[in-house]
């Protein structure tokens, strides 16, 4: 599978650990203008780097739109019927808002190069902000290889709403561009860039679940900056 990364979306070296610790507190150094700060960063790298690697991401990316809050991009290969359809994506796409958790608010499938993918946005809300639990808005991507028996499960996670807009932009965006492996490309590049320009992405109504919650105990309420 074949994923076009924008510059906006900026890799890290997961499949080294260590060098993708000292990138990722160099970056934060840099978003918080602090470059000089990069050790004292490194705590909270290694904590995100190590939670990326024991969940089995072998992608790992800060994602920095412009007037946008940093969000962190993290992908992970999982197993999956290898009959996989629109009917499939139907399915998931109900389970998903059945049992996908409270925090799941909308649900939408977009086409790629590769059939038919599921994305979900979560919001948190009362239930995360009582039990303590992080509260980063996210938008996951359930991406298909057919006859692999595998599929792609793309997570944008930012703790903050600030430019979230852009965020769903470049993640719809980075989903539809998925291709398969021996798809023509002009260059022999494993990460191919995208298009300069894109016709709008044709999509499934999307479908909105609401949960009525205090403003005390909204996300809205609770941001936090990278």
């Amino acid at each position: 599978m074949r994923l076009a990364i924008p510059d906006t979306v900026r890799r890290i070296p997961i499949d080294n650990p260590s060098l993708a610790i000292r990138e990722f507190a160099a970056i934060l150094g840099e978003l918080r203008d602090l470059p000089s700060a990069t050790a004292d960063l490194e705590p909270i790298a290694t904590e995100a780097v190590e939670t990326a690697v024991r969940e089995g991401a072998f992608l790992m990316a800060v994602v920095t739109p412009p007037a946008a809050a940093p969000a962190v991009l993290t992908g992970v290969v999982i197993e999956v019927p290898p009959s996989w359809d629109a009917d499939t994506a139907e399915s998931l796409r109900d389970a998903m808002e059945d049992v996908g958790g409270p925090d799941v608010r909308e649900t939408v499938t977009l086409e790629t190069g590769l059939g038919t993918a599921v994305v979900a946005q979560r919001v948190p809300g009362p239930e995360q902000a009582r039990e303590r639990r992080a509260l980063t808005v996210q938008l996951q991507a359930f991406i298909p290889e057919p006859g692999t028996g595998r599929m792609l499960l793309l997570t944008l996670a930012c703790p903050s709403t600030d430019g979230w807009a852009a965020h769903q932009e470049v993640f719809a965006r980075l989903v539809t561009s998925a291709q398969p492996d021996d798809a023509p490309v002009d260059a022999p590049v494993e990460v191919p860039e995208p298009e300069p320009e894109r016709e709008p992405v044709a999509a499934a109504p999307a479908r909105r679940r609401h949960a009525p919650v205090a403003d005390e105990e909204s996300f809205e309420e609770h941001t936090y900056q990278v």
